[in-house]
């Protein structure tokens, strides 16, 4: 993933709670590009089964990302996603321009020793700020649902928000 130059656009790293809550989230971010990390992947796998909602909405994100990588290969993969423009779910606002990134390589950046690398929100914490650091040129947002994760990226410095599905972000 190259910087990009400052044109305003930003570069959203979802966490799973979001695709939850909202499985269209990806597609929401209008010119903007979402980054999913591995982690996220993983919890997704984990909460599949089940009649729930948020169970349905996860099979739901399965679906987009399957019809989006139907046919990709690994460089265009590397390169970025287009995000389908004109998806329904965007509810007659600006359509989708942006790219939809996925952990593709090793990133960890140095947490402090209150904060163990293992946890789930942690390496999602780390990858945010290492994006942040590799991404000089472009702004590089955690969105999450969970409030304890926007407070702990707050402390380190991390741009953190929650997510509305229904306001423009």
């Amino acid at each position: 993933m190259k910087a990009r130059a400052r044109d305003g656009r930003r570069l959203f790293v979802l966490d799973t709670n979001v695709l939850m809550h909202d499985p269209t989230a990806i597609f929401r971010f209008e010119e903007h590009d979402v980054y999913l990390p591995m982690v996220v992947l993983e919890e997704l796998d984990a909460h599949k089964k089940g009649l729930s909602e948020a169970s349905r909405n996860v099979r739901q994100v399965s679906r987009f990302l399957d019809d989006m990588m139907r046919d990709a290969t690994k460089e265009q993969i590397d390169r970025g996603l287009q995000l389908p423009s004109g998806y329904s779910g965007n509810h007659g606002k600006k359509p989708s321009t942006g790219r939809l990134f996925f952990q593709t390589r090793q990133l960890t950046s140095a947490l402090p020793d209150s904060l163990p690398g293992q946890g789930t929100d942690n390496v999602i914490l780390a990858q945010t700020l290492a994006l942040q650091n590799e991404q000089q040129d472009a702004r590089v947002i955690l969105v999450s649902k969970d409030i304890n994760l926007r407070i702990k990226a707050a402390v380190l410095g991390v741009h953190a928000e929650d997510y509305y599905s229904d306001k423009t972000l």
